[in-house]
């Protein structure tokens, strides 16, 4: 059943992601020229960081010059992407035992998994965090 963009409007929104606050809408467009080795070299290295479209590598290289800050660890797309799907299955297995209070044996294997991912991950952060100690030390 179709509803025109009014009915749908009056109807509560049913997931997905909540509306952003007005002051955190990006509603004002920028652009910049740039030569075409500049353009070249913009597009190699948001590639390399794992960005499909320059725009998204842009805005984050602005965001970041402008607040003076960087993250700790910067973790290109793909890797967020992994690191959101392990946390999204620990968290489908936590409220599954939360829920339900009963442990299969076929989740054994799936949460060995996951405590394993989770052990992994926890000693490539700190490994990163150690050479991002060192290289703020050379500064």
């Amino acid at each position: 059943m179709q509803h025109s963009k009014e009915q749908q409007k009056k109807q509560p929104n049913r997931g997905g992601r909540p509306p952003k606050a007005p002051e955190d809408r990006k509603t004002v467009q920028l652009k910049v020229w740039v030569t075409e080795a500049e353009a070249a070299a913009i597009k190699q290295k948001a590639k390399a960081e794992g960005f499909k479209h320059t725009g998204q590598f842009l805005s984050r290289a602005i965001r970041d010059a402008v607040s003076g800050t960087r993250p700790v660890i910067q973790l290109n797309p793909v890797d967020m992407r992994n690191l959101a799907g392990v946390g999204n299955n620990l968290n489908q297995i936590a409220k599954h035992l939360n829920q339900r209070g009963e442990y299969y044996k076929e989740m054994h294997e799936d949460v060995i998994y996951v405590r394993e991912l989770i052990k992994k991950l926890g000693n490539d952060l700190y490994q990163a965090l150690g050479k991002n100690k060192k290289k703020g030390a050379r500064k």
